[in-house]
Order: C-alpha cells, then structure tokens, then sequence
C-alpha cells in the first residue's frame, strides 16, 4: 500500500517534468498541448488529497507562496477585472506542486529525473542539430522546434527545443540540468555527460547559457580538484570551436542580441523611474505593457508587425508587472531558504541543488526565464526540494 501511494504521488512530480518536454501548440482557443500536465498534476493532486497520500497542507511553509498569489489575483481583479488568469493559476499549480514535495519522504527520485530529462534535452539538440530537423513551429509561430535556420557566417542554424520561449529558454534549460546532473553524478562513469551537456547547450547558441554553464562547471571542478573533468570540459570546448564559439562569442555582426537586451533593461529601468508612486508600488498589472528595443507601451499601441516581449529581466519583469511591493512579495517566496543557504555557505556553495538554483538565477538576469513556466516549473522543484531537505535536517 505504501508503495502504491509513493507511486500515485510520484507521478504527479514524472508530469511536472513533461511540461518542459510538451510542445506549446494551441488545441482549442484556450488550452494548449502543455497545459495538458498541468491538467492531469492537478487532477492527481485531489485524488492523492482525497486517498490521503497528501495528509497535510503546511500552510506556515506555503504562506509566502500564498501570499504572492492573493496579491497578484487581487491586482489582476483591480486593474484587469479578472480574478482568474494564467499567472495566478501558475502560482497555484505552485502553491499545489510545494504541498506535494513536502509530503513526500524520499525526494531522492528527482535526482533521477532531472539526469534522465538532462540526457534527453542534450541529445535532443544535438541530434536534430547535425541531421537539420525541425518538427515546425508552436503557438507563438515564431521558433521552429528543433533547427532554426539562419544566415550567420560561422553555422546554417540553432537549436529551439520543445519547451515555449526559443533557443535561449532551451539553453537556459540544458545550462541549469548540466550543471546539476554533472555535479550530482561525480562518477567517472557519468563524464559523458560534460561532453553531452556543453554541445547540447551550445548549438542553441544562447550566449548567456554557455557562459554560465562553462564558468559554474569550471568553479565547481577547480574547488574540488577534479582536474579530469577540467581536461574534459575544455575538451567540449575546443570541440565547439570548429562550430563558431568564438565567432558567437565575440561577434556583434551576426546579431544585435545582447544590445537589444541592453535596451531593453534601459528602457525598464527609465520607465520605472519615471512612474508615478501609485505605478511603482502596485505595477501596470499582468500582460499590459510589452517592449521593442527601447520601447516600452501598451501592447495594443505596437504594430501588429512587431513581437514585444519582456525586459528579457525577470526581476524587472516582475517591478514592471506588480511593482515594488510584489517585488517584495515574490523574493519573500525564497527568503527562508536564502538565510538557511547562507548559514552554512561554505557546504551549500557545492550542492547541486544551490548551483542548479544560482544558473538559474542567473540566468534570469539575461532572459525572461521566471515568468517562462514550461522551464521555471524546474527551477520551483527544486527550490521547493532544498526548503524540505533543509526540514529534514
């Protein structure tokens, strides 16, 4: 019986990995293929409720969460007239996914999940990168999943993979998964994966994600001497110079990307300050306002043409959408596991799951990757799985 109910709970962690794996295609008007997990985890959700697989709902832990998700439903029917849209629902499916973690005792089951979906991704973008394969475009008819062709001088194309948000969410993804399944599995036997992870993530060509990927490995390698995997990652490395690394690098004229971000987070950082004081505490609400370059305005004001986005800055994104004071609330979700990080700094620095959580963060400076939840549905499981190890202990 025991193990039925391991097993009935389990699985609802097995769809929360689909989500990054389910492409974003539209079924009807509102409901997409990758709402589909989320669907069937909140279904599972009330018959483990009901079986009492779940036995409690620890509201002391999930307040923060609680709260972050009242306030922005409240601001939402303030300024949207709508209670319910897709971010509350989110951070109920993450209200929802904590409960579930903290009801399970064995949480060593992620470890392999996060290592089977590593390989998987890795694979997935080296394979359909040498063969030029894409399996067309989703929702957003923007990237294609798969190859992306293009018309730089040093490669035909880059990677995009099934999750929503192109080939830099994709190198985010396979960025975050090396880092923690290469220093969660230190065998030898597990080297391969260096080379799988460093060449999966670079041929999206996300500029962001290998340097983050290369510089944690590299820390993480050097502080514990393993100066095998050093030799082996810079393997990977000159491996990927034959594909245009430096050129990706360094070179300005096959792309504008990391101007327009610079653009992009100026124009944030000026709106903001140029906002009134009931603007800079509450926000423009949820999906009110988008940029283009150093443009930022409603959505309805851009040419249908143009594809306004985020400031490519989750914090920012988060100031812009519900101000300071949900800023406040949204770091307050991660601050009793910060403190408890920092108390024994000296070991957490090396854990995989901080270093997976510090990629991730990261990265989230350069890209909208929080409020991209077919990849921050990651970054929350594992968040909410150091908050119980550190219960644990």
């Amino acid at each position: 019986m025991v193990k039925y109910k391991d097993n009935l709970v389990s699985l609802q962690l097995f769809f929360c990995l689909l989500i990054p794996l389910t492409p974003h295609i539209n079924i009807s008007k509102n409901l997409q293929v990758d709402d589909i997990p989320v669907l069937i985890f909140f279904l599972l959700f009330l018959i483990n409720y009901f079986l009492k697989n779940i036995k409690r709902i620890f509201l002391k832990e999930t307040l923060p969460l609680f709260l972050f998700f009242s306030y922005i439903s409240i601001q939402n029917l303030l300024i949207n007239n709508q209670i319910i849209f897709s971010e509350s629902l989110r951070y109920l499916f993450y209200i929802l996914l904590f409960i579930t973690i903290l009801n399970i005792d064995d949480l060593a089951i992620i470890d392999n999940f996060f290592k089977y979906l590593m390989i998987f991704v890795s694979f997935f973008s080296i394979l359909l990168y040498i063969l030029e394969i894409n399996l067309g475009s989703d929702a957003y008819d923007y990237w294609k999943i798969g190859f992306n062709e293009n018309q730089w001088i040093f490669t035909n194309g880059r990677m995009n993979g099934l999750q929503a948000g192109g080939p830099n969410a994709f190198g985010a993804l396979i960025a975050c998964l090396t880092v923690f399944t290469v220093s969660k599995f230190s065998d030898t036997k597990y080297n391969y994966l260096i080379f799988l992870g460093v060449l999966g993530c670079f041929f999206t060509y996300s500029r962001a994600s290998i340097v983050i990927l290369i510089l944690i490995l590299l820390f993480y390698f050097f502080s514990k001497t393993y100066f095998l995997k050093v030799g082996l990652l810079f393997a990977s490395i000159l491996i990927t110079i034959n594909f245009g690394f430096i050129e990706r690098i360094t070179s300005e004229a096959e792309t504008q990307g990391i101007e327009d971000r610079i653009q992009m987070q100026q124009a944030s950082v000026s709106d903001i300050s140029s906002r009134n004081i009931s603007q800079n505490i509450f926000g423009y609400g949820h999906n009110n306002f988008g940029l283009v370059r150093d443009e930022i305005k409603s959505l309805d004001q851009f040419s249908k043409d143009l594809r306004p986005t985020g400031p490519h800055n989750s914090f920012l994104f988060v100031v812009l959408d519900y101000g300071f004071f949900g800023l406040i609330l949204f770091l307050n979700i991660f601050l009793n596991a910060f403190i408890k990080f920092l108390h024994n700094f000296k070991v957490n620095i090396f854990k995989s799951e901080y270093l997976f959580l510090g990629a991730f963060v990261a990265l989230s400076f350069t890209g909208d990757f929080i409020q991209n939840h077919s990849i921050s549905v990651l970054f929350f499981l594992m968040l909410f799985k150091t908050i119980k190890d550190f219960s644990n202990e």
